[in-house]
């Protein structure tokens, strides 16, 4: 992961969690978050993730455009959840890996 902070990206995925869960959609959350990130290097990335949703693209998909923040662990795990529907267990998966240091 050459995003500098997984503290970062750990609170991207606690957002994104929270705001999902609270039956806010994907769009919407990711313009939330967009607004809310203080590093320009993650903003950036966020950007494009979410622009690639926006041309209709699932979000391991766009994750996958941005190897350099997001590694293929979390991918693959936004890929499982994306076909079983698992979000609710996904994610602090991916949350829980980021803070214990499993996902470099």
């Amino acid at each position: 992961m050459s995003i500098d902070s997984k503290a970062t990206q750990t609170r991207f995925w606690k957002k994104y969690m929270l705001l999902t869960r609270g039956r806010i959609d994907t769009f919407h959350a990711f313009e939330v978050i967009i607004e809310e990130i203080a590093d320009t290097e993650f903003r950036t990335a966020i950007q494009s993730v979410y622009d690639s949703l926006r041309g209709g693209k699932k979000l391991s998909e766009a994750l996958g455009e941005q190897p350099g923040a997001f590694c293929l662990s979390i991918r693959e795990l936004v890929a499982s959840a994306e076909k079983s529907g698992a979000w609710d267990d996904v994610l602090p998966v991916i949350i829980e890996g980021l803070e214990d240091g499993t996902f470099e």
